[in-house]
């Protein structure tokens, strides 16, 4: 079986390469902001419970880091796919 690729000239592929760049920007950008946004609650928790001592639940911060973690993997496999992406070269195939 031929590759899926092959199928395709080449101006149709490079057109959805752009695409899919464009919606890779888009969604990077989304993460990126709810990665800031969830930070800031870290840092405001943190500050509640060290600073001004104030009671903060350990499950609240617990949570907020977990989520943390799992954008930060998000973005780093929207970065690589968007590097793969960029280099991609339809007269190669690589």
């Amino acid at each position: 079986m031929e590759p899926i690729l092959k199928q395709y000239d080449d101006m149709r592929i490079m057109r959805m390469i752009k695409k899919e760049l464009m919606n890779c920007d888009i969604s990077l950008g989304r993460l990126k902001k709810e990665y800031e946004d969830k930070d800031d609650q870290l840092l405001i928790l943190g500050i509640k419970k060290e600073v001004t001592k104030h009671q903060v639940e350990d499950t609240s911060l617990e949570e907020i880091k977990i989520r943390l973690e799992e954008l930060k993997t998000e973005i780093e496999g929207l970065e690589e796919d968007k590097r793969n992406l960029a280099v991609y070269n339809s007269y190669t195939g690589r």
